[in-house]
């Protein structure tokens, strides 16, 4: 397929002052974007004599201290006008590939029009490479992106972007990680769900190898396996037998994947055949050994022996080295309170211990985990319907600090 070279607006931050922007103390973090390195980016809220305004933020040293970094008007206007309150709802989100290449992506939500008629999200994709200092807007109309882009995620010098097609189906593209190229991929057919919560989007990569899902609550409605040459091809997902769960595989390299199903799913049905041992209403650690073509359950995830249902956290499960494993799980903590708890493994699923408990009670406190490195990694974690807050850790998740400057 020849790529789609297509007409892009620069915008120089620099042009356009960013305005009264508290101290990174004062922020809740939507989105964050860590290196090995120590470098990283996040988007986050904040009231403003406008309502909520969103800024972005870079740190060096291991996300310890922050720095504003200003966005182009034309870009402002975007996350200030479709950010809401809710500290939960992020319309747009930042990932770097590295220190120069990186995208702001997701949708802006205009809602009802003056007629009161309502006017779908509009797909919004916005990339640098340098590092932040200028933007440019991508035409995702042009390029057959609509409505919404759900993930991003690069290899091996390429960036892929999942998001809405024209047909109201889902479809991938991808570029060179430091262009702006974009071209629609050829994939399997990758179908919206019919009903359920959003749509969600994942890419996984390892190597040659990659993995992609797209699903709700409901399960997945498609899933691809990108070959050794780069064709993307039919594949079952991690969890097709024992209920299509919508969980995204850890892969520790080209043949290892694993990942942890909610045994029957949104329908409570599991495929003829299945062990009885996996019973309905339990969560299981899989794996596979041969690059995910079939996953085997391997072990029930609980602790102190009880059957437990397991949150669905963005990240998660996440693994920052082969045989250590994260998931949350809310926690009773009283007859009528429960409040949410990362729990890590470090001997391949057998013994879990709760690394950090959520400061609020609220249903999904956890709204992202993920690992840079075998000891860098980030939380976002809801303290209350409006603020959140970013937890930090340097040793691989035994113990997480929140950042306040």
């Amino acid at each position: 397929m020849v790529a789609t070279i297509v007409a892009v607006l620069v915008w120089a931050t620099t042009s356009s002052p960013v305005g009264a922007v508290p101290s990174a103390a004062s922020w809740s973090p939507l989105s964050v974007s860590l290196l090995r390195t120590g470098e990283g980016w996040a988007l986050a809220r904040h009231d403003c004599a406008t309502g909520t305004c969103i800024s972005l933020w870079r740190t060096t040293d291991r996300a310890t201290t922050w720095r504003s970094i200003s966005l182009p008007s034309r870009l402002r206007h975007v996350v200030d006008t479709t950010s809401p309150p809710d500290a939960s709802f992020a319309p747009l989100s930042v990932s770097f590939d590295n220190a120069h290449d990186g995208l702001i992506y997701g949708s802006t939500q205009p809602g009802a029009t003056n007629t009161g008629a309502y006017e779908p999200p509009t797909a919004e994709l916005w990339s640098t490479h340098d590092g932040g200092v200028t933007w440019t807007s991508m035409p995702t109309r042009s390029l057959g992106i609509r409505f919404d882009v759900l993930a991003v995620d690069a290899n091996r010098g390429s960036i892929y972007a999942i998001g809405w097609d024209s047909s109201q189906r889902l479809g991938l593209w991808r570029s060179p990680v430091s262009t702006n190229a974009w071209r629609r991929v050829s994939t399997p057919p990758l179908l919206p769900a019919a009903g359920g919560t959003s749509m969600e989007a994942a890419l996984v990569f390892n190597g040659t190898s990659g993995w992609l899902l797209v699903g709700n609550d409901r399960g997945v409605t498609g899933s691809a396996r990108m070959t050794r040459t780069g064709r993307w091809v039919s594949w079952s997902s991690p969890c097709a037998t024992i209920g299509d769960d919508f969980a995204v595989p850890v892969a520790y390299s080209l043949s290892t994947l694993v990942d942890v199903c909610q045994v029957g799913g949104y329908g409570g049905s599991v495929a003829p055949g299945t062990p009885s041992r996996v019973r309905v209403g339990t969560d299981w650690l899989v794996r596979s050994r041969n690059g995910g073509l079939s996953f085997t359950p391997t072990r029930q995830v609980g602790v102190e022996g009880r059957t437990q249902w397991l949150e669905q956290v963005p990240g998660l499960p996440a693994s920052p080295e082969p045989g250590v494993l994260f998931v949350a799980r809310a926690i009773e903590r009283a007859p009528t309170q429960t409040v949410e708890h990362l729990l890590a493994s470090r001997d391949g699923g057998r013994t879990w211990t709760s690394v950090y408990i959520a400061r609020s009670e609220l249903m999904g406190a956890l709204q992202l985990v993920s690992f840079a490195s075998a000891t860098l990694g980030v939380a976002i974690s809801e303290e209350s319907p409006t603020n959140s807050s970013l937890v930090v850790t340097n040793d691989g998740g035994r113990t997480w600090r929140r950042v306040a400057l």
